[in-house]
């Protein structure tokens, strides 16, 4: 009876421990989940949409990728301008409105009545100018970034062309002020490894990699040298890169959209991990 009684103890204990054990692993689970939060499809159409906020075509304009960085880069702390030109290249009209100004000689400028200043297209005495309906850029910058942009004189969406706003519209033509943009001459890759929502938040990662003449570089802002991928890449046959090559050699991001009253995400931050 005795040992029966002593392996009966020994059973609960061991049945108490195994409970204990599972008990604790649920837990890990359960916060694990809770930091990480629920898995996305990556490919899905809303993880997509977010990712292109900042896409490839971004870099003959609006600074190119400014958000890859090897620092923190938030919205509320980038230029009300630069966000207005990523808006701007995200509408699409059915129908443009373009208006015409003359200058006084060819090659000069229209000093406009509405205190606009184009350049002439080259060789004219003309400056073309496309008219955008504030209300769709504007509607556009809210979805992208959470707030309505503060009032601005003007904003480049390229190196060469401006848009002024006035009234209920933004004129948009040739500058007088020519810049040059730091996205010539290099190439650029990005790969997303996964997408995660934990509570209001959707949190996009992706591998990125900058290539200038044969050399990978960390992020597209002051970025360093990585040597290891450079030297990788250089022996490649086919100077071809998939995203087996991004995950192994490339820097990984972090992105954070946050979800708005409409239900729709606007882009948060941007940080290298």
């Amino acid at each position: 009876m005795a040992k029966e009684k002593q392996g009966k103890e020994e059973n609960d204990t061991f049945l108490i421990f195994l409970i204990i054990i599972l008990v604790i692993i649920a837990i890990i689970l359960v916060t694990f989940k809770l930091i990480t939060g629920k898995s996305i499809d990556p490919e899905s159409e809303e993880v997509t949409k977010l990712h292109d906020y900042f896409s490839l075509d971004d870099l003959g304009h609006c600074e190119g990728l400014f958000n890859y960085s090897d620092g923190v880069v938030e919205a509320s702390k980038t230029k009300v301008e630069n966000k207005l030109c990523l808006a701007y290249h995200k509408v699409k009209l059915e129908s443009i409105e373009e208006v015409t100004y003359k200058a006084k000689e060819k090659d000069g400028l229209c000093n406009t009545d509405l205190e606009m200043t184009f350049k002439t297209e080259d060789g004219t005495k003309d400056c073309k100018v496309n008219i955008y309906p504030k209300e769709e850029v504007e509607k556009k910058y809210v979805e992208m970034f959470g707030t309505e942009p503060s009032e601005i004189e003007s904003f480049k969406i390229d190196g060469f062309h401006i848009c002024y706003p006035k009234d209920n519209n933004y004129y948009c033509g040739l500058s007088d002020e020519v810049t040059y943009n730091v996205g010539s001459g290099i190439s650029i890759y990005r790969g997303i490894k996964k997408a995660n929502q934990k509570g209001d938040e959707i949190i996009i990662y992706d591998y990125f990699i900058k290539m200038v003449e044969e050399k990978c570089y960390s992020s597209y802002v002051n970025g360093e040298n990585m040597s290891e991928c450079s030297n990788a890449y250089q022996k490649l046959k086919d100077k071809k890169i998939d995203y087996d090559f991004m995950k192994k050699y490339g820097s990984l991001y972090k992105h954070t959209y946050k979800k708005s009253e409409d239900g729709t995400y606007y882009w948060l931050r941007s940080e290298k991990i």
